[in-house]
């Protein structure tokens, strides 16, 4: 694709956070939102990343999705070449709404970040991952990075139990000694996940896999932690490595185009009250790390 040539603006530093949150829902000013034409370019690697800030973020940003890109690949194995993808990072939420007015209609109507494909004037389509500046940037866009990924991994008919479960999986990884570091339980996902178990308000696994795109964000108070709290456990109950768990055959069917429920029921059980019990048991006794 061809990438847009940008002039450069004022610049500020953006702060990493710890952990990310969702954002709380806030309606969507009426206003225009500002051109991206005007945003600061920084192309290098598979990304062109727009900042309305201005140089230091946009460089950041570029150098941080190009390093999980890397890692993503790294840790899937999946050295497969990629299209370039695009990522807009607005300096305020009032800017960004305005913008992500229109892709994110139908989708939760308080987003912090989101990741679609986008078709340009000239016919080429890329990904398209689009934020603002705000505590928890760092984590919106290893989740929304991590979407673009299993793209590339999956193709687009990902069941959405797991594009958004695994999202959230990842959003809290981090690179340390070259390698990426994964598994990190989220405090207000695990204790979400734990209520809705413990009382009852959780909704059966079989109905979560089957569950199409606007049921699933209509649902989101439940959809989103149950769906990390299944990640989690498909990915860590065993205690074997990735690429030696049941997980990876199961990804590897869907990449081949294999029947998603059929597939999980081969590689996790077909018997779901059985399975299903267990995998309450687990999150119900799941416990933070000491510090």
């Amino acid at each position: 694709m061809s990438w847009v040539k940008i002039p450069a603006v004022n610049s500020r530093t953006i702060v990493a956070a710890l952990f990310f949150v969702t954002a709380s829902v806030v309606c969507a000013q009426e206003k225009a939102a500002p051109s991206i034409v005007e945003f600061y370019n920084a192309t290098a690697g598979q990304y062109q990343v727009l900042a309305q800030s201005g140089a230091d973020v946009a460089w950041q940003v570029n150098r941080f999705m190009n390093e999980m890109l890397r890692q993503y690949s790294r840790y899937f194995s999946n050295w497969s070449l990629k299209a370039g993808a695009r990522v807009i990072v607005f300096s305020n939420a009032e800017d960004f709404r305005a913008y992500a007015a229109g892709p994110t209609a139908l989708a939760h109507g308080g987003v912090a970040g989101y990741c679609h494909l986008k078709t340009d004037e000239d016919g080429n389509t890329f990904y398209e991952l689009v934020t603002y500046e705000h505590d928890n940037l760092w984590q919106v866009l290893a989740h929304e990075g991590f979407h673009q990924f299993l793209g590339y991994e999956l193709g687009t008919e990902v069941p959405m139990w797991l594009n958004e479960g695994m999202a959230q999986y990842f959003e809290t990884s981090y690179v340390g000694n070259g390698r990426l570091h994964t598994g990190l339980i989220s405090k207000q996902k695990l204790r979400a996940a734990q209520y809705l178990c413990r009382t009852g308000q959780s909704l059966p696994v079989s109905d979560l896999l089957q569950m199409d795109r606007a049921t699933f964000y209509g649902n989101a108070q439940v959809t989103y932690p149950i769906s990390w709290a299944l990640v989690y456990y498909l990915m860590m109950r065993d205690g074997s490595s990735y690429s030696n768990s049941r997980f990876r055959r199961y990804l590897q069917d869907l990449k081949f185009n294999r029947d998603d429920i059929a597939s999980f029921q081969r590689r996790f059980g077909r018997d779901s009250y059985q399975w299903e019990s267990d995998f309450q048991r687990y999150i119900l006794r799941l416990q933070l790390p000491s510090p």
